[in-house]
């Protein structure tokens, strides 16, 4: 029977979705992590601009000497040390500066739940590690045949050791189930706020 004051009954609207849980320690102390990669590499950009110089010519330049084809007719260590030294400042601090934008970006952007950011950061840390392996290994094998090798500070070589184990450990943080429920959890508010439905 039709209604005679022309009312329409209408479906009830769907409930709102419930508001996302609270951050989960495994993704805080993710977010954590990446803050400190961002500081480990203003550590490495600072060391780098501060260094002894001089003392990285003499090892570059003793490094050169020490291997059977150098020719100082033909080429001058000292001379070569004085050009690529300054460039090799240069160039560090720029990917310093570079670095220390990623990991604030990622530590951002994880931090609020978007699960792009968190599979940007996993690829970023797969390249990292894999050019960190690659280092490692060209390392080792040049000193094992007696090739040429980059003289690098103590300072240097820690920071070099730590941040591989750091971006593992980030990583199999931002993996763990509590982790992905938040993301997951996130973006279905995301999702729900979008279409209407959820305004929290």
């Amino acid at each position: 029977m039709s209604d005679p004051y022309g009312y329409q009954a209408y479906p009830a609207p769907a409930a709102p979705p419930t508001a996302p849980p609270e951050r989960p320690k495994t993704l805080t102390y993710a977010v954590y992590g990446m803050w400190l990669g961002g500081l480990l590499s203003i550590v490495s950009t600072v060391f780098l601009l501060t260094m002894d110089t001089t003392e990285m010519k003499t090892l570059m330049v003793t490094e050169m000497e020490k291997q059977p084809t150098y020719d100082p007719s033909v080429l001058d260590a000292r001379e070569m040390a004085d050009v690529f030294v300054p460039i090799i400042q240069i160039g560090g601090t720029v990917l310093g500066l570079i670095f220390l934008g990623v990991w604030v970006w990622m530590a951002v952007m994880n931090g609020k739940g978007r699960n792009w950011a968190r599979i940007t950061a996993t690829v970023l840390g797969a390249l990292s590690l894999a050019g960190s392996m690659s280092s490692l290994a060209n390392v080792a094998g040049n000193a094992a045949l007696g090739g040429a090798t980059m003289p690098t500070s103590t300072v240097g070589t820690v920071l070099a050791v730590v941040d591989p184990f750091l971006v593992v450990a980030i990583l199999v943080l931002l993996w763990l189930r509590p982790s992905s429920a938040y993301f997951s959890a996130v973006g279905a508010a995301r999702k729900a706020q979008r279409t209407g439905y959820y305004t929290g």
